[in-house]
């Protein structure tokens, strides 16, 4: 009877163990997570792949697109708040794009780069050879403090697996954006 009550208990005991186990372990989003430096705006963020600084961020409720000619096109508005992040990047190794781009809110929404042309997550960054221009969020006013830009290049189905990534603090408060704004094609410096 001893020996019967030792078992049960051991292979609960055990069964308790293994969902203990379970639950604590990394879902596979966080296991395969790219690997993040960090810093704020005005620094320097050096990966494996690439660097990035962001100078600035603006917010406005509507923006034109500059091109190479200087010619401005169709203000673009939106419901929310355009966030503009004037950056610098290259690449380091071979040739690549920041398409992983994003602003992430402190209460977890996901806000991705608009596809808007001639903007830097859009460009194809040369190894050695730093480019400026802007990447463009549309995020509602509301969640910007606290916001912070994520920049990914490897994406795979939409997933963001391993590979290098940045993480910066965009440092906004509750800013009145300005009325409107005007985004110039990228270029390289």
């Amino acid at each position: 009877m001893t020996r019967r009550i030792l078992s049960l208990l051991t292979g609960v005991a055990l069964l308790a163990a293994i969902v203990m186990v379970t639950r604590l372990s990394p879902g596979a989003d966080r296991r395969y997570a790219p690997i993040a430096s960090t810093g704020d705006v005005r620094d320097e963020i050096d990966t494996v792949d690439f660097q990035i600084r962001v100078d600035r961020v603006q917010l406005a409720k509507s923006l034109k697109i500059k091109d190479s000619f200087g010619s401005e096109g169709k203000p673009h508005s939106t419901v929310g708040t355009w966030v503009i992040v004037w950056a610098t990047a290259s690449a380091t190794r071979k040739e690549l794009q920041l398409k992983g781009s994003e602003i992430v809110t402190t209460d977890g929404d996901v806000y991705a780069a608009s596809t808007l042309s001639d903007t830097l997550n859009q460009e194809t960054l040369q190894p050695g050879i730093p480019a400026y221009g802007a990447m463009l969020f549309e995020v509602p006013g509301v969640k910007l403090p606290g916001a912070v830009l994520k920049v990914h290049t490897e994406q795979i189905k939409g997933l963001r697996v391993l590979g290098p990534a940045a993480e910066i603090k965009l440092g906004l408060t509750k800013a009145e954006p300005e009325e409107s704004a005007v985004v110039g094609a990228v270029r390289e410096i």
